[in-house]
């Protein structure tokens, strides 16, 4: 029972952090001070486990 609770707040850990960090990316778009298209690359490089369409 002790396994599933460790699981339980490392998970929650995981997702508040990704999703601040997620906010933080979104604040700096906004505020200009980080460009759309280096957000696009950056997320292109983040998603290499996607299927790639030719």
């Amino acid at each position: 029972m002790e396994f599933i609770k460790d699981i339980g707040i490392a998970g929650f850990l995981f997702f508040l952090i990704k999703g601040l960090v997620w906010l933080v990316l979104f604040a700096l778009v906004y505020f200009g001070l980080i460009d759309k298209e280096k957000v696009r690359v950056l997320k292109s490089k983040l998603s290499f486990w996607k299927k790639t369409v030719r």
